[in-house]
């Protein structure tokens, strides 16, 4: 993590010195039976648990985080190389590395509890069977401390990793057997990686999930060639940040054409422009991932572009801008894209 770094115009984000515009009562979404005192939230994998980022910027003027990973026994993660640069982002296989479920309620979730109080903790849970996925959220569902789940069923970087996101039955299966085990806020993370994202958004929404999260990351290779093998460890991981813009995006859109669930929009935002986009395609929330390992305060400056930009385009709340894509005059029915 990028302790004291350095920024352009000099500022040094440590201490949560940087206070965004959280009182602003435009910015306010109201959603999975909570108010969010920010759309925007640190997405899974790239925040730790709270505490490593706790430095770095105001938590608690932000949206919320959800955390990485939580799978019932403790993972190591994939060998190293784990992470690459690539055009237009970066590749990671951490491989899911975590302390298990019985690790973060005693190690993770204490400080969650005790620090955060107005942002929102999603606890990201991972499986590798439909037993696996109920076992932590049942192991979970007697604490406090967060507000709900994000089911991960579209790691690209682990064995089975997208297994249940990219089988209708199985992910149906999998939502209804989850919704049997808690009343807390159900998200489904989904996988950009089937032939159309809004099929696997309504079977969510039939199955009896709160909401989703679009997208996961895209499974990618880079190559050395100098040593003529792949650079990642694991040979394959997952390709994020600005190159899958357009296909979150897009996936947002596709989600918003079948179902009706709360969606958080995730992939290559950088800005409030960026955080825009989703939200007009359909997403209320929007979770910051790659940017945060360049620029950690670029939640925090997502947060402030969203306000600006309400304000100077005279809109009085953010929700009315959720979904409200417009057609071209002209143009014809929404046709899935593939």
């Amino acid at each position: 993590m990028h302790r004291g770094l350095r920024l352009p115009g000099g500022g040094t984000r440590l201490g949560g010195d940087l206070t965004p515009a959280a009182s602003s009562p435009g910015l306010v979404q109201r959603v999975f039976g909570a108010e969010f005192p920010s759309p925007v939230l640190l997405a899974s994998g790239t925040c730790g648990y709270g505490q490593e980022y706790a430095d770095l910027i105001p938590l608690d003027e932000i949206g919320g985080l959800v955390t990485k990973a939580v799978s019932l026994e403790p993972r190591p993660g994939n060998p190293p190389h784990r992470v690459a640069e690539t055009p237009g982002g970066m590749i990671n296989a951490i491989g899911l590395e975590n302390p298990g479920l019985h690790g973060f309620i005693a190690e993770k979730l204490p400080w969650l509890r005790e620090h955060l109080r107005r942002a929102h903790v999603f606890v990201n849970v991972v499986g590798h069977s439909a037993e696996d996925f109920a076992a932590v959220v049942r192991g979970l569902d007697g604490e406090d401390g967060f507000l709900g789940y994000e089911i991960n069923v579209s790691c690209p970087n682990v064995k089975g990793g997208t297994m249940f996101g990219t089988d209708e039955r199985a992910l149906a299966d999998l939502v209804v057997r989850l919704r049997g085990c808690t009343e807390r806020p159900l998200v489904i993370k989904l996988t950009p990686n089937v032939p159309d994202v809004g099929d696997f958004a309504r079977i969510c929404e039939e199955a009896g999930a709160d909401g989703l999260s679009a997208i996961n990351t895209f499974p990618g290779m880079v190559v050395d060639i100098g040593r003529r093998e792949p650079l990642i460890g694991n040979k394959s991981g997952g390709v994020s940040g600005p190159a899958i813009l357009p296909m979150g995006v897009y996936a947002t859109w596709r989600a918003r054409q079948t179902c009706g669930l709360p969606i958080m929009g995730i992939g290559g935002i950088r800005n409030a422009d960026d955080a825009l986009q989703y939200i007009l395609a359909g997403a209320c929330l929007v979770q910051i991932g790659t940017a945060s390992f360049v620029d950690p305060g670029a939640a925090v400056d997502v947060h402030e572009g969203i306000s600006k930009y309400l304000e100077a385009n005279g809109v009085a709340r953010l929700e009315d801008l959720v979904g409200a894509l417009q057609a071209r005059p002209g143009a014809g029915p929404a046709i899935p894209a593939g």
